[in-house]
């Protein structure tokens, strides 16, 4: 067997492991598209676009994401309504969980596509090699293999970036041409097309199109450098630059048309509550985290790809640049780059570290591959099992959360098997609220299931009553006094308790002063000290041969969308006569 045919093989088997992560059961958690609040935005957003540009843009939060992925999903949903003869009716559950599996069959299969780009960047800049390792680890890396069961934009924006940073390696080898331009925009206007933040990727094209300009023989240079070629780079830069910008927006206009409300939902729902400017509940999990730079690898890389994959793909971002290969550098500039552009925020949510994960990858691949040369043979071979055996095994461990049962749908079962019908019950206005009623029964696409405002209340199988965490209670100006007596009230109106772990985590972090109520009705309610008795606990973790990993340090939402966890608690005494 030849050493190619052997490297197509191992490629292709290290693919189809990682397809079969990725689409492994993409039904999870359907037809409930709210258990993943970006995720129902994007879908809304299809939905939306497929009936109407103008109503899609006037829609609430409509441009905080690209609609490449909406675009996507548009196509393949018309595709099988024509093979199928009939249109998805989004208040059907089967209709509704064929979309939903359409949509994530959209990441599963850019998520697996993305193996194989790796796979070529690592090998043009370490050879085939280095390849295999990268793609290996891109393929059982978790955050990567965990988003791409999600319809969001992070993967098919990670994939074009990858896809930039390929079409870069051929510029900086055979220098600038139109056909390299074009590919090089074409690939840049897809990622923006996806998600804004790809507009990390201008300063490795830059760079790329710097080195790729000759040192003219005896020119002057400046500290090494040869600065007419470089501003001659520079200037080239800016051609697949328009390009991708041009493309971007023929592809999607609407920023042109509706340019205040482009704006708009930029600053509100983009800028503001990542810089900090709007500190929203839903961003609380921060509040405690002193240094957010550090954060992302204290927790989002730790938890989202190992400690293992961690430190040897930073590690190997500086091999990068010390190994002074051209090639090299433009992959270690893709990791800078993008960490200086999304780690400005204060609200490192564990998504975004999904482009870091097939960089990663490239960077510990070349590494380890360099590694396994000359006297360093038996250190290579020592890095590259343990990285690779806890990478895999992490992904396997991670694998229980998606063939266990969801927590939610779990809890719904078991409550409706114990609590009877009509039975007083405290919930909170979460996405993550457990279905019971219409909701689980007829869930409808469009509707907004969450129990709103301060004394909301809804008779859906149970007589639900609200505790608004959301607003009220999370309002610094409401003293803490009345908070108080509103929890207080709330309780005194139900016999039973069902929540899970949103709100209790988001107070956890938030500080005790103008949260001291919410926070100590938590800590009683969990200690026992009311009139409440914890009956039954659901939650999954992470699991390989029977042993758990607890990761409830992880952030929040790396948690919050596909194992909560759920809590019923149950009145210990009989509830007062007349109480509400």
């Amino acid at each position: 067997m030849t050493t190619g045919l052997r490297t197509r093989l191992w490629l292709l088997l290290i693919v189809a492991a990682g397809a079969a992560l990725r689409f492994y059961n993409l039904a999870w958690g359907a037809p409930y598209y709210h258990f993943h609040i970006d995720e129902h935005i994007v879908f809304a957003g299809a939905d939306m676009l497929a009936r109407s540009a103008h109503e899609a843009a006037m829609s609430p939060k409509f441009f905080m994401y690209s609609p490449g992925p909406m675009y996507a999903l548009i196509a393949v949903r018309r595709a099988y309504e024509l093979l199928a003869g009939h249109p998805l009716v989004l208040n059907v559950p089967h209709d509704e969980v064929v979309f939903m599996l359409l949509g994530r069959a959209i990441s599963a299969t850019i998520g697996t596509a993305t193996i194989p780009v790796v796979f070529a960047v690592a090998r043009r800049i370490a050879g085939p090699r280095a390849g295999l390792l990268a793609a290996a680890l891109t393929a059982f890396g978790v955050l990567h293999l965990r988003e791409s069961h999600f319809f969001t934009v992070d993967i098919p924006m990670t994939f074009f970036s990858v896809i930039t940073l390929y079409a870069l390696l051929f510029v900086v080898e055979r220098g600038p041409g139109w056909r390299r331009d074009a590919a090089v925009g074409a690939a840049f206007g897809a990622a923006l097309l996806c998600k804004y933040t790809a507009i990390f990727l201008a300063p490795a094209i830059g760079l790329a199109y710097i080195l790729a300009q000759p040192r003219q023989a005896g020119a002057r240079l400046v500290a090494g450098v040869d600065v007419v070629a470089a501003l001659k780079g520079a200037a080239r830069a800016f051609v697949p630059g328009v390009i991708g910008v041009a493309l971007f927006l023929a592809a999607d206009p609407l920023p042109l048309l509706y340019p205040e409300k482009f704006r708009t939902d930029i600053r509100d729902w983009v800028t503001a509550p990542l810089t900090g400017a709007w500190k929203p509940i839903w961003t609380a999990q921060f509040a405690d985290v002193t240094m957010p730079h550090v954060y992302w690898f204290t927790n989002i890389l730790w938890w989202g790809i190992g400690p293992a994959f961690e430190i040897v793909g930073l590690a190997g971002v500086v091999w990068l640049f010390v190994k002074r290969s051209r090639a090299a550098a433009v992959a270690g500039t893709f990791v800078v780059a993008y960490f200086l552009v999304a780690g400005r925020t204060i609200t490192p949510f564990a998504r975004y570290g999904v482009p870091l994960v097939p960089a990663l990858a490239i960077a510990a691949g070349v590494l380890g591959s360099d590694l396994l040369d000359g006297p360093r043979r038996r250190l290579g071979l020592a890095v590259n099992a343990i990285l690779l055996v806890t990478t895999a095994a992490y992904a396997a461990a991670y694998m229980h959360v998606f063939a266990a049962p969801d927590a939610r749908l779990a809890a719904s079962s078991w409550v409706m098997h114990h609590v009877p019908q009509g039975a007083h019950v405290l919930i909170e206005p979460s996405q993550n609220m457990v279905p019971f009623g219409d909701y689980l029964n007829r869930p409808d696409f469009n509707n907004d299931y969450l129990l709103r405002g301060k004394d909301g209340v809804n008779d859906d199988y149970y007589h639900f009553v609200a505790l608004d965490t959301y607003v009220y209670l999370y309002d610094r100006h409401v003293p803490e006094d009345t908070k108080r007596a509103y929890i207080e009230s709330k309780l005194a109106q139900v016999d039973y308790i069902v929540i899970d772990d949103t709100y209790l985590q988001f107070y956890q972090h938030l500080p005790e002063g103008p949260h001291a109520a919410v926070k100590k009705y938590y800590a009683d309610l969990f200690a026992g000290r009311l009139d409440f008795e914890l009956l039954r606990t659901f939650k999954t973790y992470p699991s390989l041969f029977g042993i758990p990993i607890h990761d409830d340090a992880a952030e929040l939402s790396f948690r919050l969308f596909d194992h909560p966890g759920v809590f019923v608690f149950k009145r210990k005494g009989v509830r007062a006569f007349g109480s509400a």
